[in-house]
């Protein structure tokens, strides 16, 4: 009897440890994540899938979705650059409410060094416009609804846009307008 109860704890323990180990394929994960930030950002360079922009961007958010909901905000040491990158490009391009969702996931992995800052910087950006706050770090470009031409989004504190972008290693303001054509000096005051 001794040895069957010893039996039964001996598989039991290995029934349970071995539930509690977690694998997975960071192999499959980044393979699948490279192939997203390939669909993400040929439909913004290349043109020829502009037309299907929406359909691809709720495609790919499916599935980056279905991966932060299974494992959270994967970092570089993890996933590495481009797969991390591919999160926020598809997080970048959703609805206001998914960003609310992930940006504190993406905000946590930026602080830990896992993420870009300057990525959760765009991020927040973003939703402080769609919010219709002024933005932090200058990075929210739009037309001018009567010239057309590009302009930023409005800047809290833009005397000091500068000291906030170098600090999570961003260009200048000024070097970053010129992605843009736009001309752009610093407000004195």
């Amino acid at each position: 009897m001794k040895t069957v109860v010893l039996i039964f704890f001996l598989m039991l323990g290995s029934c349970i440890s071995s539930s509690a180990q977690v694998v997975i394929d960071t192999l499959a994960i980044q393979s699948e994540l490279h192939a997203i930030f390939e669909r993400d950002q040929k439909t913004r360079t290349s043109g020829d899938s502009a037309a299907f922009m929406h359909y691809i961007d709720s495609c790919n958010l499916v599935q980056v979705k279905l991966l932060l909901d299974k494992y959270g905000w994967m970092g570089r040491s993890m996933i590495g650059d481009k797969a991390n990158s591919a999160l926020f490009l598809v997080i970048q391009h959703a609805d206001l409410e998914t960003q609310l969702m992930y940006f504190p996931l993406l905000q946590k992995s930026a602080e830990i060094g896992e993420s870009k800052f300057s990525n959760a910087a765009l991020m927040q950006d973003r939703i402080l416009m769609r919010q219709g706050k002024k933005q932090i770090y200058g990075s929210q470009v739009l037309n001018n609804k009567a010239t057309g031409k590009p302009e930023f989004y409005p800047i809290e504190d833009e005397k000091d846009v500068n000291v906030r972008r170098g600090r999570i290693g961003m260009s200048t303001l000024e070097e970053y307008a010129k992605l843009f054509g736009i001309e752009y000096r610093l407000p004195k005051e």
